[in-house]
């Protein structure tokens, strides 16, 4: 059986890897809310342009006919 060498390099590593995980899982969920405000103002944008412009079914039958 092969003895282990180095065991405590690998312990005295662990925090260091377990920090770098915790950071990049905390910049990935950053990410996505990031993302998810931008998709709710986009949202948000494109229902405030809907409303000012009027609808097709807004317009009145009087001014098509126009001879």
């Amino acid at each position: 059986m092969t003895p282990t060498i180095g065991t405590s390099r690998i312990t005295e590593s662990a925090p260091v890897v377990e920090a770098l995980e915790t950071a990049a899982a905390e910049q990935m969920l950053r990410d996505v809310a990031y993302v998810l405000r931008l998709t709710r103002r986009i949202k948000a944008e494109m229902l405030a342009d809907r409303s000012v412009h009027p609808q097709a079914a807004e317009r009145r039958a009087e001014g098509v006919l126009v001879a």
